[in-house]
């Protein structure tokens, strides 16, 4: 896996760094940062959804002690703005959530593949973007059953953990097969 990402487009790269300058403030990633993948949208058709009170347990879990005096930092990956709307309606009032790359207004009906199309390819240039920040994380809150959240995982293991010595943690809230 980690060979396909040995050599990332500056095209890639540039658009990351666009939405880490965009997202954080001055750029500039946040100590212990949890990246919280949720797949939405159109994946009920495949799978049963993992609700939002789901992603914030486990998110609580992984956080550990101060989960809801301390300062936290969320990175949400997803393409659905309910999820936004959801998660940051529902989490603890000292966690800070943070959000980049496409969001499909139709999620349920309108899969990322469609959206890509329509936007010519930007979706999929804000994905990977996306993508590569979710791995400056240190926890990830994840769903395997989800094929993204596969690729955050097997990138997590045998790239950051390699280079950190397993320095980071997952939950998995809907485990899938292996």
């Amino acid at each position: 896996m980690e060979y396909l990402f040995q050599s990332v487009k500056p095209i890639v790269v540039q658009e990351a760094h666009r939405q880490l300058q965009d997202m954080f403030p001055r750029g500039i990633v946040p100590p212990n940062l949890v990246t919280v993948h949720i797949r939405w949208g159109d994946k009920g058709s495949e799978m049963e959804l993992a609700g939002i009170s789901e992603y914030l347990v486990a998110t609580q879990n992984i956080i550990g002690d101060g989960w809801d005096t301390e300062p936290q930092h969320i990175y949400l990956a997803t393409e659905d703005p309910l999820a936004i709307q959801e998660f940051k309606a529902q989490m603890p009032p000292n966690w800070t959530v943070y959000v980049s790359g496409p969001t499909t207004p139709n999620a349920k009906t309108t899969g990322p593949g469609k959206g890509a199309v329509q936007t010519e390819g930007q979706d999929g240039l804000d994905s990977l973007a996306a993508l590569l920040i979710s791995l400056e994380a240190d926890k990830y809150v994840l769903t395997t059953e989800s094929n993204w959240s596969r690729l955050i995982n097997e990138l997590r293991k045998n790239v950051v953990d390699r280079r950190c010595g397993d320095c980071t943690v997952m939950f998995d809230v809907r485990p899938g097969e292996w």
